[in-house]
């Protein structure tokens, strides 16, 4: 009998640490929320495309976008440090890019077994489900978006909440 207590004890502490994290929000290719445009650019390269544009009403001040095939950063600049720009978002499209061991195309179920079930869902058209999973108050704050259609993730996105 005790040996059965072990062993579902073994089980359920494997399950907890298993699971990661979304409270500081995910990385991708070990990018987080709050890398510097030079971090990005040093690990993944030139992007496709950079655009400046002016952010919206709730960041103020310039916003900057970098597209690589299949993920967007956006950037917002510092009000203390003007021209420092720092991850403030991002989506992700293709299966190339890994989020915190998520990837595009992969099953709902990998997110779960990641980073469980506290999450809120809403329903669109065209059969697609959002999971939102909130970041802690404290370190975001934020949400992480998997969007499925048919089981299958076809987009992240992660985002520091401004407003």
């Amino acid at each position: 009998m005790k040996s059965l207590i072990l062993i579902v004890l073994l089980a359920l502490a494997a399950c907890t640490y298993g699971q990661t994290s979304l409270k500081q929000g995910p990385t991708v290719e070990g990018l987080s929320l709050g890398a510097s445009r030079d971090e990005v650019i040093k690990k993944l390269g030139k992007p496709s495309s950079e655009k400046k544009g002016e952010a919206d009403e709730c960041v103020g001040g310039t916003e900057m976008t970098l597209k690589y095939p299949g993920l967007e950063f956006r950037l917002w600049d510092d009000s203390e440090e003007p021209g420092k720009f720092t991850v403030g978002a991002f989506e992700v499209t293709s299966q190339r890019w890994d989020v915190s061991g998520v990837r595009v195309g992969q099953s709902g179920e990998t997110v779960k077994k990641l980073f469980g079930t506290s999450y809120t869902t809403e329903s669109e058209k065209g059969g697609r489900t959002i999971w939102y999973y909130a970041m802690d108050e404290n370190e975001g704050p934020g949400n992480t978006n998997f969007t499925i259609r048919n089981g299958k993730i076809i987009n992240i996105y992660t985002m520091w909440l401004m407003c």
